[in-house]
């Protein structure tokens, strides 16, 4: 006899096993705000039991609506996207292949300076809340149209500003679906830039016909002017030039000045 077990079955979500993880709140004047939910906790959850939804001028819970009608499992670890316009978001965003995207007939109203996303199960608990402004955006963005807000930890509080940043230009200035550009965890070591090869030829002939540039920064929220010199001290490239960094990531030379 062969006997089939299934595990994994959905779970309501309690406070905090969801965390409101990305938002973009201020979309380009075609697009639609979207919101990305990360599980951290060990259980699965029923997305369908969860419910997105903003509070009015008087502060009551108001614009309810649900992820979902039917059943949708989100594993540990995993990220949801709320949206109205799942094909917008993947012609303007790369969007993981499989990704959980819950698209809504309509989202709750989050306006473009100020608002409060809310996150909260069946019962009426809430998840997860957060009270976002447009300030909290990186200082020197001159045009927050289009760069979504990440959060930086999943461990520090929703509400601390000081735990949201930009989305970095080299991310697209949105990372819907995969880990924010900004993401930092206390173990991440930070400070260091790395050059590999050390010797390339640039005749695109083989593996090393560029260089790479690898940065890790000690927190988000940098901004990075990478020059080139050659060996007399001349400078013969402005490669980067006022770029927003995430807390890792990478750039290429292809050896052109």
């Amino acid at each position: 006899m062969l006997l089939y077990c299934a595990a994994g079955y959905g779970q309501v979500a309690a406070p905090l096993d969801i965390v409101i993880n990305e938002i973009l709140f201020n979309p380009p004047g075609d697009g639609y705000d979207y919101i990305e939910g990360y599980n951290r906790s060990a259980k699965t959850i029923d997305l369908s039991e969860v419910q997105i939804a903003n509070r009015n001028s008087t502060g009551d819970i108001s614009g309810i609506r649900p992820l979902e009608r039917d059943t949708k499992y989100l594993p540990p670890g995993g990220y949801f996207i709320v949206t109205a316009n799942e094909k917008w978001l993947n012609q303007h965003y790369i969007i993981p292949s499989g990704a959980l995207v819950c698209q809504v007939t309509q989202l709750p109203s989050f306006p473009d300076d100020k608002g409060v996303v809310i996150f909260q199960n069946i019962q009426g608990e809430i998840i997860d809340e957060l009270g976002y402004s447009v300030s909290w955006h990186f200082g020197l963005i001159t045009e927050a149209s289009g760069v979504s807000l990440e959060r930086i930890n999943y461990s520090a509080p929703t509400q601390d500003k000081n735990n949201w940043s930009s989305a970095a230009s080299s991310s697209g200035y949105g990372t819907p679906g995969y880990q924010n550009s900004q993401f930092r965890a206390d173990m991440i070591a930070g400070g260091e830039i790395m050059v590999s090869p050390g010797i390339f030829s640039p005749d695109n002939n083989g593996p090393d016909g560029f260089g790479l540039i690898h940065y890790i920064m000690d927190a988000p929220g940098y901004m990075a002017n990478l020059l080139i010199y050659d060996v007399s001290g001349i400078m013969v490239r402005y490669l980067l030039k006022n770029v927003l960094l995430g807390t890792s990531g990478q750039f290429k030379w292809d050896g052109l000045d």
